[in-house]
């Protein structure tokens, strides 16, 4: 078999010049016919280089173009030296006649329409005759006096609306719609974990339409403790006048939950009743609806017993026991930031006015009303100081669940006595309003209003703190006191949160300032049978009632038994640590 044959092509060399050479003939000495027809090949052929970078214009550069180099003109040097499109030819160039012709930009606005003429629907001024007509009609058979409860809540409505249009617009102007700004740095007041499992939510609509009337208390006999001074009526005479000073005084303060009460448990061993809380845990969950911020309730079953109890925590920093500021304000006070008026600061104010005030009232020269046990259970044997407050332990009959009796046992209190007509002590329950701007909370001034106006700053107050207001309420009504006092304490600079004045006070029966805030008591009741009701139902276990942050419900979790116990440990063990050092 033979090889195939190939030939391998010459190739020639200029020696006499640079570059090729003028013929490509392929033989080894080609004549000068041959030379001739390759040159008349590509006689008056025109050339274009392919792409316009193509530096074909010198063969070669001998002088190199860092002779002429400049940084903004070493473009134009290269093109100056190897040629350009400009001094190119222009036979192979592509000219659009039809698309240059017919090129336009796509305007992408968005286009403005011309105003149109609004034109009514020929059968909408029918509808409108129709209404109006079918309105007439029914102002026959309405009742007089209904009548004019309609006429003057439209004629509230109206002047309200004129009001809040001639008022000077402050933050919520720019806001959308004009609604109501949501908080959204809310934080739930306790850390969900994935481990925790939801059992149910209940939405504040479903919450608002239950009713348990007529539920009455009684004290238990025999476990009453404290010994209560009597209210100072010279705290009713200041005024915004003759306003005074609010003190700085010491005192006990406890805020003991419901499983570390030592009689709860005596209670609870005595089967004295089935369900246990304290007051403050009641009110919460009672007035659940009206709130704005987040808690926390935790509820054990032990047994054939149910504990509602709050998460252990430092002094009053459980959101539980802190007081609110304008929680239900249409502009409440942010969470977080610097400032003095943030709510977190503002709550821990409201605190410290109230201990304070609730000390200022009382007459602490004279003998205190004594109750059979004068010492507070959670005093300690070598305290000198008292808390100045007693404690009432009552239970409510809620009726029955599967025929099990629900027996409701609270512990409640009282903050000071009123000599009554016949000198018979008459408990009382007592508060403080606190103002920290009168700009930023609403707009009513304390001191040019509180003289004359009490009714509109009370009624500022049950705007901006409607939950507070009810939670008060309730304590007041779960420990039968005969009254409860409010009192209006102002800063004296709005830039200082320390230093305060007590501008005035107000007595009301707690019943009447139930009715006056529109609180339903039936419907308070209501919630709180419903969740014991749900409770009582659940096998015995740990389980947590948590206020959704961003939403009006509240969610129900199952616990594991360690739960909230790993962080006390800890907390134990820090402080351990920091003794031994």
């Amino acid at each position: 078999m033979s090889l195939p044959h190939f030939d391998l092509p010459s190739v020639r060399s200029n020696v006499s010049g640079w570059g090729p050479t003028a013929s490509t003939v392929a033989t080894p000495s080609p004549t000068a016919a041959e030379i001739a027809d390759v040159i008349d090949e590509f006689k008056d052929l025109p050339f274009q280089q392919f792409n316009k970078c193509d530096r074909i214009g010198r063969v070669v550069d001998w002088l190199g173009d860092s002779r002429y180099y400049k940084k903004a003109e070493n473009a134009r040097y290269n093109e100056r030296i190897y040629g350009s499109s400009l001094t190119a030819g222009t036979q192979f160039d592509y000219v659009h006649d039809n698309e240059d012709a017919n090129f336009q930009i796509v305007d992408t606005s968005k286009p403005v329409k011309p105003p149109q003429r609004y034109r009514a629907r020929p059968n909408m001024f029918k509808k409108i005759n129709q209404r109006e007509q079918e309105r007439r009609e029914a102002a026959k058979y309405q009742n007089p006096k209904t009548k004019r409860v309609f006429e003057k809540e439209r004629a509230r409505q109206q002047k309200l609306r004129r009001t809040v249009n001639r008022a000077p617009q402050r933050g919520n102007a720019n806001r959308r719609f004009g609604d109501r700004m949501q908080n959204r740095n809310r934080m739930p007041s306790v850390q969900v974990k994935s481990t925790w499992n939801v059992l149910q939510d209940i939405e504040f609509t479903r919450l608002a339409k239950l009713s348990l009337p007529n539920v009455e208390g009684e004290d238990i006999p025999g476990e009453n403790y404290g010994a209560l001074h009597y209210y100072d009526k010279a705290i009713d005479r200041v005024s915004v006048k003759n306003s005074i000073k609010l003190q700085r005084l010491d005192g006990v303060f406890y805020s003991v939950t419901t499983t570390d009460d030592p009689v709860i448990q005596k209670l609870a061993k005595e089967n004295v009743g089935n369900v246990f809380a304290t007051d403050i845990i009641l009110a919460t969950l009672m007035t659940a609806p009206r709130s704005v911020n987040s808690w926390d309730i935790v509820a054990y079953r032990v047994g054939d017993k149910l504990f509602f109890d709050k998460r252990d925590s430092s002094g009053f920093a459980n959101p539980i026991d802190m007081i609110s500021v304008s929680e239900t304000a249409q502009d409440p006070p942010p969470f977080e930031g610097g400032s003095l008026n943030n709510a977190k600061e503002l709550a821990t104010e409201a605190l410290f006015i109230n201990q304070n005030f609730r000390r200022q009232v009382l007459k602490r020269g004279e003998e205190p009303f004594k109750y059979e046990n004068p010492r507070v259970p959670f005093e300690e044997e070598d305290q000198e100081s008292s808390a100045e407050i007693a404690y009432r332990y009552r239970k409510f009959n809620l009726g029955s669940v599967d025929g099990t009796p629900i027996t409701l046992v609270t512990r409640t209190e009282n903050d000071s006595v009123l000599a009554g007509p016949n000198n018979e002590p008459q408990k009382l329950t007592v508060k403080a309003f606190n103002e920290w701007d009168s700009s930023m909370s609403g707009g009513v001034d304390w001191r040019s209003k509180l003289e004359n106006q009490k009714g509109a700053v009370l009624a500022t107050e049950l705007k901006n703190n409607n939950c507070k207001l009810a939670k008060w309420t309730l304590q007041a009504i779960l420990a039968n006191s005969d009254y409860i006092k409010f009192g209006y304490v102002s800063r004296v600079n709005v830039r200082n949160s320390a230093v305060h004045e007590i501008l005035g006070t107000q007595q009301f029966r707690p019943a009447e300032c139930a009715q006056n805030i529109t609180l339903n008591l039936d419907n308070c009741w209501g919630i709180l049978r419903c969740i014991i009701d749900y409770f009582m139902k659940q096998p015995p276990g740990k389980y947590l009632i948590l206020k959704d942050p961003l939403q009006p419900l509240i969610r129900m979790y199952d616990l594991p038994e360690d739960a909230f116990e790993s962080s006390e440990e800890d907390e134990e063990e820090e402080d351990t640590e920091e003794e031994e050092d």
